[in-house]
């Protein structure tokens, strides 16, 4: 007698009434499987502080969300850095559908971002999403993605998004003189 192992995918809804159990743990739910998170490094604690002060018109609007689950399909809650939603939401999750941009800012993260996350959040309808590259500190991009596209937009100066725009040196101030490996 053979036996295989099987394994168990959770649905979103699954995964928000585990709740509970998580508390306390950095996971998100990807491809129905629990996943725990990278640890936050300074660069990339500073490049999402940048961007939330640069995109702060839109968090007193309540149309800025940072690191907050996003219902993309049945099986993937995945935390992006930064959600900006159409319009506020009320009392509810956000799905990609109520998205103008999803970012995901990479730093260990960039393989598994640009491989599974950036597929998926385009595929449920995303309109645009940018990952932020710092992996290479001393020279930091945005990636600009849209449906469609097989290559990027790559931008090094400025962003814009409902009407905000950018200033990616404001954004990248600092991480270059992080060394890739803290201590």
């Amino acid at each position: 007698m053979s036996s295989t192992l099987q394994r168990v995918r959770f649905t979103a809804t699954e995964y928000t009434r585990m709740a509970s159990i998580l508390a306390g743990r950095r996971t998100e739910l990807i491809d129905g499987e629990i996943i725990e998170m990278a640890p936050i490094g300074t660069a990339y604690l500073l490049v999402v502080t940048h961007l939330a002060v640069q995109l702060q018109a839109l968090h007193a609007q309540m149309r800025l969300l940072l690191q907050q689950p996003l219902i993309v399909d049945e099986f993937d809650e995945p935390q992006p850095d930064l959600i900006v939603l159409r319009e506020s939401l009320g009392h509810r999750k956000p799905r990609v559908e109520d998205c103008l941009l999803v970012v995901e800012v990479s730093d260990s993260t960039y393989t598994t971002d640009v491989a599974i996350k950036l597929p998926a959040y385009l595929a449920a309808g995303a309109p645009a999403v940018w990952i932020v590259n710092i992996s290479n500190h001393a020279d930091p991009v945005v990636e600009n993605w849209a449906p469609g596209m097989r290559q990027p937009g790559l931008t090094r100066d400025t962003v814009s998004v409902a009407g905000i725009n950018v200033s990616l040196a404001a954004v990248f101030d600092g991480p270059g003189e992080i060394p890739g490996e803290e201590d």
